[in-house]
């Protein structure tokens, strides 16, 4: 029969050494203390968790001052939440006491404790025994996460919050912010808006909850903070994020009420998210959850204790731990990695443990971190007989690393991307310490330039002014100032200022907001209504033309004895022709403006609210794309935009899209006038958002095309009645200017770019030559003249060759063309008033007249070179 008290006391010995082991490796330190708080015994892993030798250790008291104890934000330690105290009065054990030391270095560290009374047979307590877990790491993930929240808060209470001030026993309520961009009431709607009224407001189903959280908050002395549904003055809901305090009289009262709400419509889902992950945060702090474990090598057994099955969510109750089934429960790549370690650990004897942290599959369904340590047992022989080790669950430190990953991603999003310009200095230096992509852009800075930025070359003497006197009055009222770009032009601003903390330092932050793009939607109205008066009077003087013209008809009888002269008639068709023309670009641009008008406040408002919803990679193409809008936009001939949309669609189909799709893409890209679809580009059309930021751009380029369009169809006009001058009385009054050739001919090229595209190769040879003294308007009516006539000999196919020399002290401008050639029986009279080869109707003889005028004015010369298939008319211009 076998010795029953020999094999319990062989059991208690493994026991015994198994505990002595696992103090020995536990990450966690373990310390033993009597009833007086002496230091009676430490673990190794005590050292690295205090930061100081085991010797020094064991000399001290739990409350010696060299442990320089705090609480957590750095205030004193309480002996009544000292957890040595709290035990020796209660006898009870105690959970997760935190608070701060400080080690020889000055450097802090941030402790929990739990611990416990031991006592001995007789019931009388004999020593305490705490574990105290380094939480370091943690607490300052947590201020660096806190820190985050709080600039992120402080950046978008410029723009988006409306505060508030109640007087509880009156229920008047004061009022500032975005009110009206959050409730729709105007500010002096709003005023009116008492504690009863605001209540009113709140959604029903939120309403009940809002006021227990204001009456709590008030009982207890605390700040609070509440999400509800609040009807705006359309009697829609938004979410709103309401934080506020309580102010109380010395009887303990409250009399007063202030609070920030905030518009998080877009947001609520990401928050509540947040705030489930905080909440499991939290409750993943009730204790520090350790685990500890043995393998036996050859036997192949595994212990886990309560703890640990405890971590993997597992009822110790349950089936045997096997090294199957441990298999099981760990991610297979993290597996490798621990196989890796323990493998080191047999083949090198000098190595003592290792360190892993993995993931594990939790019982809930969910992947979980734990910290994993073992360390190896050995026999005599040197033989790998045993690990043992601890666990411990990291999901908290994880969580709290994304957790902050993602509200520092949301701040940057918010604040590189916010078409509102911001920017921080320091309060006591006044130098700049950072700035956004917006401020960049509307200043002209790059962001190296931003730490050299003081606030004095920003604003104008007198803005400069009105900016201190703010700061000096703390208002956070928004002003309206002139700011100055790194160009040193002035433009009008909007701007709100905020003092916050920054990186540790007072700071003060601006939000500036360029009024010139309102400036500038109030003088196109301007422009439209003068355009619209144009209109009137290029009506009236339509009407006026054709009397004169009527006038001129009846003149023409008196005057047939000159052959000349029949053809006014042929001038008075072609003319009324050519003022119909841009008259009805004018009405169709006119048109197209009241069109966009309409559309473009939806289509700019879902670019923004889109914009800051796409990953970086869209956003910077994005922002690419926008700064290249002010660039000329790219006009194709037919043929070039067929090949343009054939070679966007092969692109976009290799890049794995569907025909029609990649159709549809093909020809917007094209018609946005951007240039070829280069790879950079492609990202942007995988983009959910894709159509919305193709229609803003449509619309971007829309406006410039049609401002574009009835400035040519006005300087159309102007020229057909400098033509009509010119018929009567040629105007030999004014004095020379400074002008560039090349730029008159490129303005006459612009003119007739639909004529071009029909089916003309222009071909463009042009000296750098600097500007001239010449009569520049005279000289696009040359310009106009003989190219427009090259045009209509080709037939508008063919090739136009542009030449402009330098001849010393002359400019040779040379229009060569392939068309069929001038016949030489009539080379002589192509110069006389009224000499035409064009059809009734379409030419008056005028034109070659005019240009000849022009060119003696100037003191020049023009000369003519004609063959079939080459027809060259060549112009000389004195420099002086």
């Amino acid at each position: 029969m076998p010795n029953i008290s020999t094999e319990v006391g062989n059991h208690l010995n493994v026991e015994v050494d198994l505990l002595k082991t696992i103090m020995d490796v536990s990450s966690t330190a373990i310390v033993l203390l009597n009833p007086q708080g002496q230091i009676l015994y430490a673990n190794p892993a005590s050292e690295a968790v205090l930061a100081i030798k085991l010797k020094d250790i064991l000399s001290r008291t739990y409350d010696a001052p060299q442990w320089k104890n705090t609480s957590l934000d750095g205030g004193p330690w309480r002996e009544e939440d000292q957890p040595f105290n709290i035990v020796l009065k209660t006898k009870k054990p105690v959970t997760d006491i935190r608070h701060a030391i400080e080690d020889s270095f000055g450097v802090k560290k941030y402790l929990s404790i739990n611990g416990s009374p031991v006592f001995d047979e007789v019931g009388e307590l004999r020593s305490l025994v705490f574990l105290i877990t380094d939480i370091t790491e943690n607490v300052l993930k947590q201020k660096a996460l806190e820190d985050s929240e709080a600039k992120y808060r402080t950046i978008t209470e410029l723009s988006l919050s409306m505060v508030y001030d109640l007087d509880i026993q009156t229920g008047v309520n004061q009022w500032a912010g975005a009110i009206q961009e959050i409730t729709g009431f105007t500010p002096e709607e709003y005023r009116a808006i008492g504690y009863e009224a605001w209540m009113v407001l709140i959604h029903p189903d939120d309403k009940e909850k809002a006021i227990q959280l204001f009456d709590e908050a008030m009982a207890n002395k605390t700040k609070f903070s509440c999400v509800y549904r609040y009807r705006t003055k359309d009697g829609k809901y938004v979410y709103i994020e309401d934080n506020g305090i309580f102010l109380y009289d010395i009887n303990g009262n409250a009399y007063r009420m202030f609070g920030a709400m905030i518009n998080r419509t877009e947001q609520i889902e990401a928050n509540l998210a947040l705030k489930e992950s905080e909440s499991r945060l939290l409750m993943s702090l009730d204790a520090v959850k350790m685990g500890i474990w043995s393998w036996d090598i050859d036997q192949r057994n595994i212990y886990w204790s309560p703890q640990t099955y405890e971590i993997y969510g597992l009822d110790p109750d349950g089936p045997a731990i096997t090294v199957e089934r441990y298999l099981t429960l760990n991610d297979l790549d993290d597996l490798q990695k621990v196989s890796a370690e323990i493998q080191l650990l047999k083949d090198d004897p000098s190595r003592s443990g290792y360190k892993i942290q993995q993931r594990i599959f939790h019982a809930d369904g969910l992947v979980h971190w734990v910290e994993s340590r073992g360390n190896l047992i050995r026999d005599k022989d040197g033989k790998p007989v045993r690990l043992m080790g601890t666990l411990l669950d990291v999901t908290e430190s994880k969580l709290a690393e994304e957790a902050l990953r993602t509200s520092d991603e949301r701040f940057r999003a918010f604040y590189q991307f916010s078409t509102e310009a911001f920017l921080i200095f320091d309060e006591n230096s006044l130098r700049a310490k950072d700035s956004n992509f917006a401020f960049q852009n509307l200043f002209g800075y790059s962001s190296d330039d931003t730490k050299n930025l003081k606030i004095r070359s920003l604003l104008t003497p007198d803005s400069l002014q009105k900016i201190r006197e703010k700061i000096a009055d703390n208002s956070s009222d928004s002003i309206e100032i002139l700011c100055k770009r790194k160009n040193g032009e002035v433009f009008p601003a909007l701007v709100s200022i905020k003092r916050f903390k920054y990186n540790q330092t007072n700071s003060i932050a601006y939000s500036i907001f360029d009024l010139s793009p309102l400036k500038e939607v109030e003088e196109l109205r301007q422009i439209n209504s003068e355009i619209r008066e144009k209109n009137k009077l290029i009506e009236k003087q339509k009407i006026e033309l054709e009397t004169a013209f009527e006038n001129l008809k009846r003149t023409q009888e008196q005057l047939v004895q000159s052959e000349k002269l029949a053809a006014l008639g042929q001038l008075i068709a072609g003319i009324a022709h050519e003022i119909n023309n841009p008259i009805g670009a004018v009405k169709a641009s006119n048109q197209n403006m009241m069109d966009w008008q309409k559309r473009y406040g939806i289509a700019s408002q879902l670019f923004r609210e889109a914009i800051l919803s796409v990953p970086r990679e869209e956003q910077v193409i994005l922002k690419t794309i926008l700064s290249n809008l002010d660039q000329p936009i790219e006009f194709y001939t037919g043929k070039e935009e067929r090949l343009r949309k054939k070679r966007n669609k092969e692109i976009l189909i290799q890049n794995g899209f569907k025909a029609d799709d990649a159709d549809e893409f093909a020809e917007a890209w094209v018609e946005l006038g951007i240039g070829e679809l280069e790879d950079k580009y492609i990202p942007l059309f995988r983009s959910h958002y894709l159509r919305v930021f193709l229609d803003y751009l449509a619309l971007e380029i829309q406006f410039r095309r049609n401002t574009r369009s009835i400035q040519l169809a006005v300087d159309r006009v102007s020229k057909i009645m400098y033509a009509l001058k010119n018929f009567s009385h040629f105007d030999s009054i004014g004095k020379k200017i400074k002008a560039s050739i090349q730029e008159t001919i490129e303005t006459v090229l612009t003119i007739y770019q639909n004529q071009l595209k029909r089916g003309i190769t222009l071909i463009k040879n042009y000296d750098d030559i600097p500007p001239i003294d010449c009569y520049p308007d005279d000289l696009l009516h040359v310009w106009t003249n003989l190219i427009y006539n090259s045009l209509q000999a080709m037939s508008f196919k063919g090739h136009l060759m542009i030449t402009i020399k330098d001849c010393d002290t002359e400019v040779l401008v040379s229009l060569q063309d392939s068309g069929p050639g001038i016949d030489p029986g009539i080379r002589s009279k192509i110069f006389d008033p009224f000499f035409t080869t064009k059809p009734p109707g379409e030419g008056s003889g005028l034109g070659l007249d005019i240009v000849n005028k022009i060119i003696k004015r100037h003191g020049g010369r023009i000369d003519l070179s004609s063959k079939p298939g080459e027809t060259i008319f060549s112009i000389y211009l004195p420099k002086g």
